[in-house]
Formats: structure tokens, sequence, C-alpha cells
């Protein structure tokens, strides 16, 4: 008999798996100094002030950085077919989830405006994208997604630079001068500079999505998150243990890759021009990223099945259903610590304290939204969120009847 999820539990691993997500994204966001960018030459190393952040750094890299922002995109885009789902697919639902993309843009442009790194202004406009082929079959809609989340376009655009001799993407040649302009206002300028500063960085943010092939892999992850969510494949759990074993042939895949390729070249003597090391690293690069993310999301759904799991892992519930106030109370505290807004800590501390400042800060969002959830419905950014999408003000104590 094939194991199989009820929808109760179904959308507890999916919050589940939102909290994990999270935590993750915490974890680099602090190690980072919500920073989010290129560091000019003068303060290249600012996060690292010793072996124990070098090391720190490196597990970060290769365990979570680019996997965990890929878990977070997939499950925006199940999230779509959720509420595609629960409504009749008219005309009224896609001009009111077009709506709520438009909100969460605004709430996305106040964060960037504090953190250049804020993810949601691009959520927001490749959510439009899903409302242009949440109708392709489902053969189509697969291929489709396969081909942006492994990067094809970049990819092609890589081979060309490499084949051409092209210049490649702008940050391979950052103006010094702008990025010390930058670090120097994050570290003592004024509230109003930084503010001022992020402005002017949101170009550049979609400019470096493009480059570095980002926004194609969240568009092609929000398509899979879609897929995934219209096979019903949550209720499924064979799938998910083939998800670990696939998973793992291809990160040993990508891993020999980089060395034959890589280790080959080096004892061969050949030096690689600057864009075909994009090339290759870039193309391994995102195929680990992918993989390790896969078993990730394998382990936590095959892991929730046990009931000794299941307990740990619903640590993470709370946390992951108000997944978008826990993420923007994250910034708000990274803010607060490393900007001259705030504190102005910038640099002052390596990875291996601000990895730690990141567990703590989690900890006690698991504890808050812990307290949240047991008096209301929704955490107060998705109310605020639910709010405007409905322009009217939506009941919050879990004692209010919904209507």
């Amino acid at each position: 008999m094939q194991e199989s999820l009820a929808r109760s539990t179904r959308i507890e691993v999916i919050d589940v798996l939102r909290g994990f997500t999270l935590m993750g994204i915490a974890f680099v966001h602090f190690t980072e100094q919500y920073y989010a960018g290129q560091a000019p030459e003068a303060h290249a190393n600012f996060t690292s002030h010793g072996v124990a952040d070098h090391v720190v750094a490196g597990l970060i890299g290769i365990l979570i950085q680019g996997k965990f922002f890929m878990i977070f995109s997939f499950l925006f885009g199940l999230s779509f077919y959720i509420q595609l789902s629960k409504s009749d697919g008219s005309a009224s639902f896609l001009l009111r989830f077009a709506w709520r993309l438009a909100v969460l843009f605004l709430i996305g442009f106040v964060h960037h405006l504090h953190y250049r790194g804020d993810i949601l202004t691009i959520y927001a406009f490749l959510g439009f994208g899903l409302l242009l082929t949440y109708r392709l079959p489902d053969k189509a809609l697969l291929i489709v997604s396969l081909l942006l989340v492994f990067n094809v376009p970049s990819i092609i655009t890589r081979a060309f630079d490499a084949w051409t001799s092209a210049a490649g993407p702008s940050f391979f040649n950052a103006d010094q001068k702008a990025l010390e302009t930058y670090y120097n206002t994050m570290k003592s300028g004024t509230y109003l500079e930084i503010l001022r500063a992020n402005y002017h960085e949101f170009f550049g943010k979609f400019v470096f999505q493009i480059e570095s092939g980002r926004l194609y892999i969240t568009m092609g992850l929000f398509m899979l998150g879609l897929y995934v969510g219209r096979q019903n494949l949550f209720t499924n759990i064979p799938f998910f243990k083939k998800l670990i074993r696939y998973g793992l042939w291809t990160l040993l895949g990508a891993v020999l890759l980089a060395l034959g390729f890589f280790g080959g070249t080096n004892a061969a003597g050949i030096v690689l021009s600057q864009q075909v090391q994009w090339l290759a690293g870039g193309f391994v690069m995102d195929v680990f990223n992918t993989a390790l993310a896969g078993i990730y999301v394998g382990l936590i759904v095959t892991l929730f099945q046990k009931e000794r799991w299941r307990k740990r892992l619903m640590t993470f519930y709370s946390a992951g259903r108000m997944g978008l106030t826990t993420y923007l109370m994250q910034a708000l505290v990274g803010f607060w610590i490393f900007s001259s807004g705030g504190l102005g800590l910038l640099g002052d501390f390596g990875n291996t304290v601000c990895l730690l400042i990141g567990t703590v800060t989690f900890i006690l969002q698991i504890a808050f939204a812990n307290f949240w959830l047991q008096r209301f419905q929704y955490g107060p950014v998705e109310w605020l969120w639910r709010t405007l999408t409905y322009v009217r003000i939506q009941p919050m104590r879990l004692s209010t009847s919904i209507t």
C-alpha cells in the first residue's frame, strides 16, 4: 500500500519546510551581516577575522548559501497552487492575486530600502509569471521549470561570453569607489543616507539577478512548486525518498565533474579565462545547490512521517506559518545590529559570532511565533498583507469568527 499524507499533515509539513528554510536564511544573512553584495577590496574580509570565521564561512557556503532560497522560492509556487486550488480560477481570483503581488512589492520595497538583499520585490515581479504560465500543460510546465531551475539561459549567455571573450557580468569589474562609498554609508551614514543608498541599489539588484541567473532559477522554482502541487506529490512519500537518492547521485556527479574539469585543466597547465571559469563553475554550483536543496526537502518530508522526528520538526512550524513576518523580523534585527541606523557593528564581528547572533535570533523568533499564533490567526505582516489585499480589515484574534 502506497504511503500517503493526510491533508492536514501535508499543510503542516509545508509550514515546517518554510520554517526550516527561514532558519537557513537567517544563518546566511546574519553571517553576511545583512550587507548583501560585494564588499570593497579594502574590506574584503570584513566577516572573517580568524580561522574559525573562515571555517564557518566555508560550511555556510557549502551547506546553506544558495540552497535555502531555492526551497523558499519553491514553496512560493506551491502556495500559489494551494490558493488556486481553493478558488474557481476565475478572473476575479487572478485579479486579486495580481493585487496581492502588488501589495507584496510595496512591502518588499520598504524592506529593500533597509536591506538591498530583499527578495520580496523579486517574488512580486516574478509572481506575475505564474499568472502567465499556470495554464501550461503538465509536461510543458515541468520541462520549462527544469530548464530554468538548472539555469540554462545563463549557461547559454556564459557560453557566448566565453566564445567571444566578452567582459562578462558587471560584478567581475565592479567600481571600487562605489563599493567603498556604499560600505561606508552602511557603517557610518545617517538613516536617510542608508535609505537613499539602497534606493539607488534597486536597479542593480535586478541586474545581479539576471547576470547571476537567480532570476531564471527563482521563476523555475515557482513553476516547479506549481507543478508539484498540481501533481499532488506531497501525498507521495516514496517520491521524496527517491528525491533523496537522486539528489545524492547528482551531488556526487557535480563534485566529480568539478574535480575532473578544474583538476584536469590545472594538472595540464591550462589557464582558464574568467569567462570559462564562470561557465563551468557556475554550472557545477547551480547543479550542486539544486541537488542539495532537493535532498533537504526529501529529508524533511520523509523524517516528518516518523513520530519522534515529527515532534522535533514541528519546532519550525509556527515560524514557517508566519513566514513573511519571520523573514522581515530577521532583517529588522540585522539592520539594527549591523547598520549605522542602529548599533553600526558592521565588520566588528566575524562569522562565528554572527552565526551565534543569528541562531539566538531565530530561537527567539520561534518563541514569539508560538506565543503569537496561540492568540491570533495570522502573523502581523501576514494580517497586514491580507487586509491590504482585500482592502478591508481582516479578523485577527482566534476567537473571532471568519466570514
